[in-house]
């Protein structure tokens, strides 16, 4: 019942007095609302001026590893192309040396004779 008495009163007299020295500052109210509005516009078209370029930024960077990947693919496949014609020329250098050397090997084996074959006994 003392609250009742005591304290009510009290915030009612402290409160109108706290409104009565914050109505200057309701003047500024609208100006406040502005400034707000402004930064509000402000940091929505940075943050989508920040999407749209992280966004582009993002197609960039994945257009250009697939432009790499197919680049380094396609190096690939004219690297092996020429590793393929490099051995192919090698092989036809090196085919008549082999079919001269084979045939070397074939007269010199050809023209030892032939080892006498060990008597065989009929057992009848």
């Amino acid at each position: 019942m003392l609250k009742l008495l005591f304290v009510l009163p009290l915030l009612l007299v402290t409160s109108a007095l706290v409104f009565a020295g914050m109505l200057p500052f309701l003047a500024f109210l609208p100006i406040m609302l502005a400034v707000g509005a402004g930064i509000f516009a402000l940091m929505l078209a940075f943050a989508v001026l920040g999407l749209v370029l992280r966004l582009f930024a993002a197609l960039f960077v994945g257009a250009g590893g697939l432009l790499v990947g197919a680049l380094g693919f396609g190096l690939l496949f004219a690297g092996g192309f020429a590793v393929l014609a490099l051995g192919f020329a090698f092989m036809h250098l090196l085919f008549p040396l082999l079919v001269i050397a084979g045939l070397i090997w074939l007269i010199r084996r050809a023209s030892h004779p032939a080892p006498a074959l060990p008597p065989t006994s009929r057992a009848v």
